[in-house]
C-alpha cells in the first residue's frame, strides 16, 4: 500500500496541471474551499454540471464518477429498501434516525449544509380483506379480468403486421382497419456492480 501511495504522491508532484483543476463562475458556488458545502437540489445540477465540465475538460474521472453515485444508490437501497431488487428497508436504522430526529424541538433539524430531516408518515395501506363488501370483491374481480384482457389485447397488437388487419366490430358489425403500437427506445449506458 505504501508503494502506491508514493507513486501517486510522486506523480501528482510530477504533475503541474491542478486537478481536479480550478473552476470559476456560478458552476462552482457549491464547492468552496474553506466552506461548508450547501445540499440543497440546486446544487445538485450545480455540482454535475462542474463535475461534467471538468470530466470533460480534463477527460478524467467520469467512470470513478458515475461508479461512486451508483455505489451510494446501492447504499440508499439497504437503508430505504428496494422492491424490484427484493432490498428490505432497514427499519432498526430508519428507527435510529427517527429517535435521533425526535430529540429536537418540535422533531425537525436543519443541518448546517441545510438539509432539513423531520419524522413523517410514508405508505399507508389498507386491507380490504375484512371488509365483507360483495360489490367491492365483484369489482375486484372484473378488474382483474379486464386487465387480463387488456394484457392480452397488447400483445396481440405487436403481432399486427404494419400494412393493418381488418377486423369486425362486434357491436356494430362495422369493419374497420387495426394497425400495430408504435415502438420506440433509447440509447443509454448500463451500470452493474458485482
Amino acid at each position: 500500500m505504501t508503494g502506491a501511495k508514493e507513486m501517486f504522491i510522486q506523480e501528482q508532484e510530477s504533475n503541474t496541471e491542478e486537478f481536479p483543476p480550478a473552476f470559476n463562475g456560478p458552476e462552482q458556488s457549491v464547492i468552496r474551499p474553506g466552506s461548508i458545502l450547501v445540499l440543497n437540489k440546486a446544487n445538485a445540477k450545480e455540482f454535475h454540471e462542474g463535475m461534467k465540465a471538468m470530466i470533460q475538460e480534463t477527460g478524467c474521472g467520469l467512470f470513478e464518477y458515475l461508479e461512486t453515485i451508483k455505489f451510494f444508490e446501492k447504499v440508499k437501497a439497504y437503508i430505504s429498501g428496494d422492491k424490484q431488487a427484493k432490498i428490505p428497508e432497514d427499519k432498526q436504522f430508519v428507527d435510529l434516525v427517527r429517535t435521533e430526529i425526535l430529540k429536537y424541538e418540535k422533531g425537525v433539524h436543519t443541518t448546517p449544509r441545510g438539509v432539513k430531516f423531520e419524522t413523517c408518515e410514508t405508505g399507508t395501506a389498507y386491507d380490504f380483506s375484512q371488509c365483507n363488501d360483495q360489490e367491492l370483491l365483484k369489482l375486484q374481480s372484473e378488474a382483474e379480468a379486464a386487465s387480463e384482457k387488456l394484457k392480452a389485447r397488447k400483445e396481440f397488437l405487436k403481432t399486427v403486421a404494419v400494412s393493418g388487419l381488418d377486423v369486425i366490430d362486434t357491436d356494430s358489425g362495422e369493419v374497420y382497419k387495426i394497425y400495430p403500437p408504435s415502438k420506440t427506445s433509447n440509447s443509454s449506458y448500463k451500470i452493474t456492480m458485482k
